[in-house]
């Protein structure tokens, strides 16, 4: 049984009956529906910027977090809720360009990448 659920938009991300999969385009939409499921109680288990990867240069954004309801976490929410702000901020100064198919591929592996890293970090800490 899988204690977590996977929050994507990124359609190479192969998804579970228990994940989400977010259909808006763009990082914002992924960081609300994280956002809403941390103030359920859900838990941040990667980072929604990790990678370092700024949220208006590549539209696509897998997060992990804990399945179910632990009770609120304080560190999940205040992570959450800023990276939603920046994310925010930052797509308004300055939007998503136009990407060609290749890099829109690219953009799409950059992001499974950093999620499979994450899992994998997550599996060797014991944490699936």
């Amino acid at each position: 049984m899988r204690y977590i659920t996977i929050v994507s938009n990124n359609p190479t991300v192969e998804l579970t009956s228990t994940d989400i999969h977010v259909t808006d385009y763009g990082v914002v939409p992924v960081l609300e529906r994280v956002r809403d499921l941390v103030h359920l109680g859900h838990h941040l288990l990667t980072h929604p910027f990790a990678g370092s990867v700024k949220p208006n240069e590549n539209p696509f954004r897998s997060v992990v977090v804990t399945k179910g309801d632990l009770g609120v976490d304080y560190q999940s929410v205040q992570i959450a809720e800023g990276c939603l702000e920046v994310a925010r901020r930052m797509v308004k100064e300055r939007p998503y360009r136009d990407f060609p198919t290749q890099a829109i591929k690219d953009l799409q592996l950059i992001d499974k990448s950093l999620l499979d890293s994450g899992l994998e970090s997550l599996r060797m800490a014991g944490k699936l």
